[in-house]
């Protein structure tokens, strides 16, 4: 059970709909995340590792198991498989565990609104994140969610975005290849429009020093082949002109790809640089040949990894280090990102 909820004040979403999902009176100093962990390969997992950085939240960027079933009782097994490692129960017991889903812990590769069990799956992952069952996420559809951490220096705000229940028909070139490649869907849609109302609506808080937004897919590279949010124009281009409303820094996370890096992107009405941090995979590292990302810094990862983010404050206004680090604690690169 994760200890940290027994802190937790629960807001009516309708009387307060500015306000996170859940509130916690809590300084939130180094957030570690990652994605794309394979229940099965026990020793290939850096939870230990993990638990070196001594983080007060680790963030799940989806493909938390690798389900790839409809039956929600397959799912329960592999999810309590994951839940089980000896070195991810010591994490739980001293770290605020949140997260959201991609397509392999949804059920089914690449996969959106016409999932059949995307119910039972929310179920299933609810579960394996302890979330309480007052949270308003319990009652709506959507595995989507948000927390919000106010400390004495900085509050900051975590948006999990789900890229999934909602989605709109994604098509490929070559299905069922190593060629495959997406093909663009010009007017389709993302989150659906009761996540976009919501979402809108977490970005009106004007208490929060850093928004975290979480996404389970990418959303700032759009030159390769796989699934993105590019895949969706008219969404992307809506997700771009809801933040440019926002008058703080906006950090983006993003798992799926096992490959981790950097994107940055300045938007026409946003006033600061979008950063896009994406961290993939536990236990996976990619095998896929090298590919353009225009908007990135420094260099792909190719190796297991994690990623963490230490947060300093400066009149509330954040300064960031993010470090990936692989196995045995290696670090493999290192970011430094100062707001004025």
């Amino acid at each position: 059970m994760n200890r940290i909820l027994t802190l937790i004040l629960y807001f009516p979403l309708v009387a307060l709909a500015q306000q996170a999902d859940v509130t916690v009176e809590k300084e939130i100093n180094r957030i570690a995340f990652g994605s794309c962990s394979k229940q099965n390969q026990p020793d290939d997992q850096l939870w230990k590792e993990v638990i070196d950085t001594n983080p007060n939240l680790w963030i799940w960027l989806g493909d938390n198991i690798y389900g790839d079933s409809e039956d929600v009782n397959v799912l329960n097994q592999k999810y309590d498989l994951q839940k089980s490692h000896p070195d991810y129960q010591l994490l739980i017991e001293d770290t605020e565990i949140i997260g959201i889903w991609d397509d392999h812990d949804f059920g089914v590769n690449d996969g959106g609104k016409e999932f059949p069990a995307k119910d039972d799956s929310k179920k299933a992952l609810f579960n394996f994140l302890d979330i309480d069952q007052n949270h308003p996420a319990q009652t709506r559809k959507g595995a989507y969610q948000s927390y919000t951490y106010k400390g004495s220096d900085g509050n900051v705000k975590v948006i999990l975005l789900d890229v999934r229940y909602f989605r709109d028909e994604l098509n490929w070139q070559n299905p069922g290849t190593r060629d495959k490649v997406s093909i663009v869907n010009p007017s389709g849609d993302i989150l659906g429009e009761d996540q976009w109302s919501w979402f809108q609506n977490q970005l009106t808080d004007e208490s929060i020093d850093l928004f975290i937004v979480a996404s389970g897919i990418q959303v700032i590279p759009s030159q390769h082949r796989w699934e993105k949010w590019a895949n969706f124009p008219s969404a992307r281009e809506k997700l771009f002109t809801t933040l440019e409303s926002v008058d703080a820094p906006i950090i983006l996370l993003s798992g799926d790809r096992h490959l981790s890096e950097v994107s940055k992107i300045e938007l026409d009405n946003y006033k600061y640089p979008l950063y896009e941090f994406t961290s993939s995979s536990l236990t996976s590292p990619s095998s896929i040949e090298k590919e353009e990302n225009e908007h990135m810094i420094k260099e792909k990862i190719y190796e297991t990894n994690f990623a963490s983010l230490s947060i300093r404050w400066k009149s509330k206004v954040p300064q960031l280090t993010l470090q990936y680090y692989g196995k045995e604690g290696k670090k493999l690169q290192q970011h430094k990102i100062s707001y004025k």
